[in-house]
C-alpha cells in the first residue's frame, strides 16, 4: 500500500460519516454569533443575528459600517479563532479514536511507517482546512446576500475597507486565510495522536494550546510600542488575515510548511522508535 492509497484509506474514514457537515455548520454557527460591530455611543456589540433583527442593516450604524466586507473580516475572530481548532479536528479525533488496534497495525505493516505517518497528517490538515473553509465560505455565501458591499454604500470609502485589494482578492485572500488556519489547527491534535488516541487529550490540550497561545501573543503586542506591536500580532490566529491583506502571503505559507514538516518530522521519528504501533 503507497502513500496514495494510505492517504485514501485516511480520508474516507474521516469524511464517511456526518461529522464533517455538523463541524462546518457549528463554524458556520460560530461566526453568526460572533460579534461584528461595536456601537461607538453605547459600547454595545452586535453579532449577524441581532443586526438583522433591525429593520434594515444598511441602517444599522451610522457611516454604513455594517458592510459585507466588515462582517467577514469580523466574523474571524472571537469565538471562530477560540473554538477552530476544536471544532475542526473533530473528525480526525473521531477517526483515531475509534481505530481497530489490529487493523491499524496491519495497515502500518503494508503502508509503511513513514508512508502511514505522512498520510494520516495531510488527511487531518486536508480535512481540517476543508471544514474551516466550508464553514466560512457559507458564511461569506450567507453574508453576500443579506448585506450590502461597501461598493454600494460607500465607494470613497472601499479603498480602507478592502485594504487596497480588489473585491477578487479580498475574497481569495478570506479563504486562503481560512485554509491556513483550518491546517494549522489540525497540527496540535496530530503530534498529540502519535502518543495517545485519548479523544479527551486530543480536543482539549490543543484548545488550551491555542487560547494561551493567542492570550500570550496579545499581551506581547501590547507591551511593545505601536510598529513593534502590529508585527508581534501578525504571529496570532487572526493575524494570518492581516499578513495576508499586507502583501506577506509568501512569508505565512512557509511559516504553515515548516510548522507541518516539523509535525512530519516529530510523528515519523517517534514511530520509527515504537514497534507496538503506538497501542
Amino acid at each position: 500500500m503507497n502513500f496514495n492509497k494510505c492517504l485514501k484509506t485516511q480520508l474516507y474514514k474521516m469524511l464517511i460519516s456526518p461529522v464533517p457537515v455538523i463541524c462546518a455548520i457549528m463554524i458556520f454557527g460560530l461566526c453568526c454569533i460572533t460579534n461584528v460591530y461595536t456601537d461607538a455611543d453605547g459600547g454595545k456589540g452586535y453579532s449577524v443575528l441581532t443586526i438583522l433583527l433591525l429593520r434594515d442593516p444598511t441602517e444599522a450604524v451610522e457611516g454604513n459600517s455594517v458592510v459585507r466586507e466588515n462582517i467577514i473580516r469580523a466574523a474571524m475572530s472571537s469565538w471562530l479563532i477560540m473554538f477552530s481548532p476544536v471544532v475542526c479536528v473533530l473528525p480526525f479525533v473521531k477517526s483515531v479514536s475509534a481505530e481497530n488496534s489490529s487493523l491499524k497495525r496491519f495497515e502500518m505493516q503494508r503502508s509503511g511507517k513513514i508512508a502511514f505517518a505522512a498520510s494520516r497528517l495531510v488527511s487531518a490538515v486536508l480535512t481540517s482546512a476543508a471544514i474551516l473553509c466550508l464553514g466560512y465560505g457559507l458564511f461569506v455565501i450567507f453574508t453576500v446576500i443579506m448585506f450590502p458591499s461597501v461598493m454600494d454604500t460607500n465607494s470613497h470609502s472601499a479603498a480602507a475597507v478592502l485594504h487596497s485589494m480588489s473585491i477578487g482578492c479580498f475574497y481569495l485572500s478570506r479563504m486562503a486565510g481560512a485554509f491556513i488556519i483550518g491546517a494549522l489547527s489540525a497540527l496540535p491534535a496530530y503530534i498529540i495522536s502519535v502518543f495517545s488516541r485519548n479523544k479527551y487529550m486530543m480536543t482539549c490540550i490543543p484548545f488550551m494550546f491555542f487560547y494561551f497561545y493567542n492570550t500570550l501573543i496579545n499581551r506581547l503586542s501590547k507591551g511593545f510600542s505601536a510598529n513593534v506591536g502590529k508585527i508581534v500580532s501578525l504571529f496570532s490566529f487572526n493575524g494570518i488575515f492581516r499578513a495576508i491583506e499586507n502583501g506577506m502571503t509568501v512569508y505565512v505559507i512557509l511559516a504553515a510548511a515548516v510548522l507541518m514538516i516539523l509535525a512530519a518530522i516529530i510523528g515519523v521519528s517517534f514511530l520509527q522508535r515504537r514497534y507496538d504501533c503506538c497501542e
